[in-house]
């Protein structure tokens, strides 16, 4: 058999500490922002069991799953299961249980052009002593976030992961379609380009980023109309408004190319972006007139069909304090930074920065 365990010191899940219920019946967006998860490496399910309500989080184990929110330690016990069409799989409830009737068994994965795959005890490792046979843990945050369970599903080679494929479990069911990881190159013409990360670099921090915030977040959200309000060229801005859940998220991004050095942001902003312009970066401001879930780990960058994502923390320049590691920007507040282009992209051509599945379109030429 090769059922295994981390041991009982390993209760820390993939990403938050036991996933709690209420964190499930979020949005993806939400989600990902809690976890530092691209929304393509999870799901979720929710089963009815005798009367509960029973939460299933669903990881897929790949190299940009280790760049979420997970422990270091974890992330070198987990690494080793990259490359293994590994799931990693969280059941958990909102009362604090010793067991639930929570069946590995039921589970199938099925993907095109492959039979079906019933996992078998031997294909699961157990990160929760007892994950097997349905023993749950008290969530380290506390009895308020109710209990759960860890394990990681093995299918090596019965269902490969860079292909779409569905997990079902007591008749729910979702579907995965992961995107590809390749290293960049210049025939590189589809999929994920992961670059070397950028040089740190330490600007200072602005007294103040809140030049008509007032305006920002509760007027009109344009380009063109933010372009005046700043006197900058349009060409160099780009405005995106998400709604969600009866949030809304406001974006601002602006093209930190020669022109910016004229616009009309007070001496202390213009100080800190200086030694960034015409480097290939976007300042971003996140506003909100209600308060919205906010992570500048969803962003990513799409030239010519191929998507450059981010891993360090060298990719991003605060302009705010706390941006990196925002959660969340409060309802008339600004939260703002920079994001570094990776190194490989064509500034002089067009590009797509995406936040989450919306998106906007920078074209200087």
């Amino acid at each position: 058999m090769r059922k295994k365990s981390f041991g009982r010191g390993c209760v820390v899940l993939l990403v938050l500490l036991l996933v709690q219920f209420s964190l499930l019946a979020g949005t993806p967006q939400e989600i990902a922002s809690k976890t530092g998860l691209d929304q393509d490496l999870f799901s979720t399910l929710t089963v009815d069991v005798n009367g509960t309500q029973l939460g299933i989080f669903i990881v897929a184990v790949t190299e940009r799953a280790l760049y979420s929110r997970v422990s270091s330690s974890l992330a070198s016990k987990l690494s080793s299961y990259v490359g293994k069409n590994a799931l990693y799989i969280n059941p958990t409830v909102k009362k604090v249980v010793s067991s639930f009737p929570f069946d590995p068994s039921k589970f199938k994965i099925t993907q095109e052009d492959a039979a079906a795959f019933f996992p078998t005890t031997a294909d699961w490792i157990e990160i929760t002593n007892g994950f097997l046979s349905g023993h749950f843990v008290t969530n380290p945050g506390g009895a308020s976030y109710g209990s759960g369970s860890e394990g990681l599903l093995l299918m090596d080679g019965h269902i490969d992961i860079t292909r779409p494929f569905t997990v079902s479990y007591a008749g729910q069911s979702t579907t995965f379609s992961i995107r590809s990881y390749t290293a960049p190159s210049a025939s590189t013409s589809s999929g994920v380009a992961s670059t070397p990360s950028q040089t740190p670099v330490d600007v200072p921090l602005p007294d103040q980023v809140t030049d008509l915030q007032e305006t920002l977040t509760t007027g009109e959200f344009t380009r063109e109309s933010t372009a005046s309000l700043f006197n900058l060229p349009p060409a160099v801005v780009q405005t995106l408004e998400i709604t969600s859940r009866g949030t809304e998220l406001r974006l601002l991004f602006v093209l930190l190319s020669d022109e910016v050095r004229n616009a009309s942001f007070s001496d202390d902003l213009l100080t800190s972006i200086d030694p960034l312009i015409d480097t290939g970066a976007v300042m971003v401001w996140a506003l909100s007139p209600t308060g919205s879930p906010f992570t500048p780990w969803s962003f990513f960058i799409q030239q010519n069909e191929t998507n450059y994502v981010f891993f360090s923390d060298a990719s991003f320049v605060e302009l705010t304090s706390g941006f990196i590691r925002a959660k969340e920007v409060p309802a008339g507040q600004i939260l703002a930074g920079v994001i570094r282009l990776q190194k490989g992209l064509d500034f002089s051509a067009p590009f797509k920065i995406f936040y989450g599945t919306s998106s906007v379109t920078f074209n200087t030429q």
